[in-house]
C-alpha cells in the first residue's frame, strides 16, 4: 500500500491534476476566485402557528424537531455539490477546471451559519464535490482505510460563528437597528396605503382568523412556509386535518408573503421611502446585505492585489491559494445578494423567494490583456436544475462579465458606517435627547432663578 501511495503521489507532482495551481482561461479572461452562497436543503418548519395540526411531534427526520434537514434536503445538496463539481473541480467533463481533483484545504474554505440544516447541508454539499470513491482520494492518505469508513470519504472542515452575532451569513441575527427601521417602515404612508389594498387586508384578515393569532408582518411567513413543507412530506393529510387549507388561498397567502420579503429588504415598487431624513430602502438593505457584499467584494480586492500586483508579500499566500469559497446560509441571505445586485426579479420569479439548495455564485475574473478586474453572476434555482449567468442583468453590467468597479460601488454603497457590533446597536434616539436636553435646560433655567432670587 505504502508503494501504491509513493507511486500516485509521483503522478500528482508530474502532472500537477490534484494540488497544482490551475490557470483556467476564457478567451483573455482568467478565472481567479469562486464566492458561493447557497440555502440549505428542504427542513421541517421552524416554528408553524396555533392551530395547525402539524406541531413539532409530526417531524421526526434529522434528529427530530424543528427546523433540520430531510433526507430529501441532504439529497439537494449531494446534487448541488456534484453539479459544482462539474463545474469547478478538474475533471474531464468541468467547464473550469479551478479546482483539485482531490479536496485541498488550501483551495476551498467553507463557512456556515450556527444551524444543523446549514452544517448538515455543506456537509452533503461536500459529500458530493469531494467525497465519492471514485473522485480519486487516497484510502490511508486522505482518510482511514478501515472498516466501517465510506470510500473515498474526506472529512472537510466547516467553520462557523455564533448564530446571533454572524452578521454575514444570518440576515435574522440580533440587531436592534433592523428592529427599528423595520417598525419605522411599517408606519410609512406608503405601507399603511398597502395594507388597505382589498386583496392585502383579506389575506392578513383571513389568515389571523384561521390560525388563531395575531401574526405581525414580519412573522407572516410562517403560515406559507409550514404549509409548503407540509405539501411536501404530508400532503394528502394535510388536506384532510387542516380543514380551511386550499390551494387557491395558499397562493394568495404567497403573493402577499413574498411583497413583505421585499419591503424588509428596503424595496418599495420603485418608490423612495424618506423618514428622519433617512432612505429606508437603503437603510434597511444595508443592514442586512451589506456585511455580506463587502465581504465578498474585500476578499476579492485582496486576492487581486496579492495575485497581480504583490504576488510576493508572505500576508498573500493564503489567498493566493484560495480558489473557493462557500457560505452555507438561508432563503434570506441568498435574497439579500439578489436586492443588493437588483436580479432578484430575474432569477427567483415566479416563487418570490430562493429555494431550497439555491446557490447565488460571484466569480472573480481578470482580463489579462487590459489587466482589469471582472466578475460573473450566476444562479442555482433549485435542485434539479443547472447554473443560469445573470450578469447582463445587474444595473450597470451590459455583458457576462461586468467591471469590478460595480460590485465595488454596490458593496461601498451598502456598506455600514460603523462594525455591526456598534452599527446594529445605533438607533435613532434624538426625539428622547431632545427631550432630555430640553428638561435639563428647564430645570437648569429654574436653579439659575432660584439662586438669583
Amino acid at each position: 500500500m505504502t508503494l501504491r501511495i509513493l507511486l500516485l503521489l509521483l503522478l500528482v507532482v508530474y502532472f500537477g491534476d490534484v494540488f497544482g495551481q490551475k490557470v483556467v482561461r476564457d478567451g483573455d479572461m482568467e478565472l481567479s476566485l469562486v464566492h458561493v452562497v447557497w440555502r440549505h436543503g428542504d427542513r421541517s418548519p421552524i416554528v408553524t402557528f396555533n392551530s395547525d395540526p402539524f406541531q413539532e411531534d409530526y417531524w421526526k427526520f434529522g434528529g427530530g424537531g424543528w427546523g433540520q434537514l430531510s433526507p430529501l434536503g441532504m439529497k439537494q445538496h449531494l446534487n448541488l455539490g456534484k453539479l459544482l463539481r462539474n463545474r469547478y473541480v478538474d475533471i474531464q467533463n468541468s467547464t473550469y477546471s479551478l479546482l483539485p481533483a482531490v479536496y485541498s484545504s488550501k483551495a476551498i474554505y467553507v463557512r456556515s451559519t450556527d444551524l444543523n440544516r446549514t452544517l448538515i447541508s455543506a456537509t452533503a454539499n461536500l459529500l458530493g464535490m469531494y467525497g465519492q470513491n471514485e473522485y480519486g482520494s487516497i484510502g490511508g492518505f486522505d482518510y482511514p482505510e478501515v472498516e466501517g469508513w465510506p470510500k473515498g470519504f474526506i472529512p472537510m472542515p466547516i467553520h462557523t460563528v455564533d448564530y446571533d452575532t454572524d452578521y454575514i451569513g444570518n440576515m435574522d441575527c440580533d440587531c436592534p437597528r433592523r428592529t427599528w427601521l423595520w417598525n419605522m417602515v411599517k408606519q410609512s404612508d406608503f405601507i399603511q396605503s398597502w395594507l388597505q389594498l382589498p386583496n392585502v387586508s383579506y389575506v392578513l384578515n383571513t389568515t389571523r382568523a384561521l390560525i388563531n393569532q395575531n401574526a405581525e408582518l414580519e412573522d407572516f411567513w410562517v403560515v406559507p412556509d409550514a404549509l409548503y413543507i407540509e405539501q411536501i412530506h404530508y400532503n394528502e393529510t394535510l388536506r384532510q386535518l387542516n380543514t380551511w387549507y386550499s390551494d387557491e388561498f395558499y397562493d394568495q397567502m404567497t403573493v402577499v408573503n413574498d411583497q413583505i420579503y421585499l419591503f424588509q429588504y428596503g424595496v418599495f415598487d420603485g418608490q423612495k421611502i424618506e423618514m428622519q431624513n433617512m432612505d429606508m430602502g437603503r437603510e434597511l438593505l444595508k443592514i442586512r446585505a451589506g456585511s455580506l457584499m463587502n465581504d465578498i467584494s474585500d476578499r476579492i480586492a485582496l486576492k487581486s492585489s496579492c495575485q497581480y500586483i504583490n504576488s510576493s508579500s508572505k500576508h498573500c499566500k493564503w489567498i493566493n491559494e484560495l480558489k473557493y469559497y462557500t457560505y452555507s446560509a438561508h432563503d434570506e441571505t441568498i435574497y439579500s445578494v439578489l436586492v443588493a445586485l437588483g436580479i432578484q426579479e430575474y432569477t427567483i420569479k415566479p416563487h418570490g423567494y430562493p429555494l431550497y439548495a439555491a446557490a447565488v455564485i460571484i466569480e472573480f475574473w481578470r482580463n489579462t490583456t487590459s489587466n482589469s478586474d471582472y466578475f460573473k453572476v450566476l444562479y442555482h434555482a433549485q435542485d434539479g436544475d443547472g447554473i443560469n449567468v445573470f450578469t447582463s442583468n445587474i444595473p450597470g453590467c451590459s455583458s457576462d462579465y461586468c467591471s469590478i468597479d460595480v460590485l465595488n460601488n454596490v458593496s461601498m454603497y451598502l456598506k455600514p458606517d460603523k462594525p455591526m457590533t456598534e452599527w446594529c446597536t445605533v438607533v435613532d434616539n434624538n426625539n428622547n435627547q431632545s427631550i432630555i436636553s430640553y428638561f435639563i435646560t428647564v430645570v437648569f433655567v429654574v436653579l439659575v432663578q432660584y439662586c438669583l432670587n
